[in-house]
C-alpha cells in the first residue's frame, strides 16, 4: 500500500512539473516538484525506501529526458541514499535542515546531470542549475512538513515481520 502511494504521488507531482512548472520558470529554469518531494521523503525514510523512490522518480523523470535516458535515474538513487544517511544523524521534526539539504542535493544533481552529460558531449546550461536548486528550496520550504506528517501515517510506516 504504501508504495502504490507513493507511485501515485510521483506521477501526480510528474504531471505537475511538465505542465505547471514550466509557466513559473525564471530564465527558462524551474525546479522539479518530483526531485523535490523525493528528498524530503528520502530524509524521513530508511536506505531501502530512499532506494526505491530514488528510483522511482529518476525513471519518471528520465521519461522526459531526451539526452540520456538513466541519467535521473543514477543521480536520484545516489543522491537520495545520501540523504538518507544526512537523515538518520538530524531531528527530522525540525525543517531547517532539510531545506538546506534539498537545496545542496538539488545544485549537486544538476551539476552530476551536467557533467555526465558534458562527458556524452550534449550541451547544457549550467545557469539553471542555480536557478532550479533556489526553486527546490522554496518548495522543500512549503513541501517537508507535509511530506514528514505522511510519513507518520500508520500505513505509510513499515511494519516489523518476524
Amino acid at each position: 500500500m504504501r508504495r502504490f502511494i507513493l507511485a501515485l504521488i510521483c506521477i501526480g507531482l510528474l504531471v505537475l512539473d511538465n505542465t505547471v512548472m514550466p509557466f513559473l520558470s525564471f530564465r527558462g529554469a524551474y525546479g522539479s516538484l518530483l526531485f523535490s518531494f523525493a528528498i524530503c521523503y528520502s530524509i524521513v525514510v530508511d536506505e531501502w525506501e530512499a532506494l526505491f523512490i530514488g528510483l522511482l522518480s529518476g525513471i519518471l523523470q528520465d521519461i522526459y529526458m531526451f539526452k540520456g535516458f538513466g541519467i535521473n535515474s543514477l543521480v536520484n538513487m545516489i543522491l537520495c541514499i545520501a540523504t538518507c544517511k544526512i537523515g538518520t544523524n538530524i531531528f527530522k521534526e525540525k525543517s531547517f535542515i532539510p531545506v538546506i539539504t534539498n537545496f545542496f542535493m538539488s545544485m549537486l544533481k544538476g551539476i552530476m546531470v551536467f557533467l555526465i552529460l558534458y562527458v556524452l558531449k550534449q550541451n547544457t546550461d549550467l545557469q539553471t542549475v542555480a536557478i532550479g536548486s533556489v526553486y527546490s528550496l522554496i518548495m522543500a520550504m512549503i513541501m517537508y512538513k507535509r511530506v514528514f506528517k505522511l510519513s507518520q501515517k500508520p500505513y505509510m510506516k513499515k511494519d516489523w515481520n518476524f
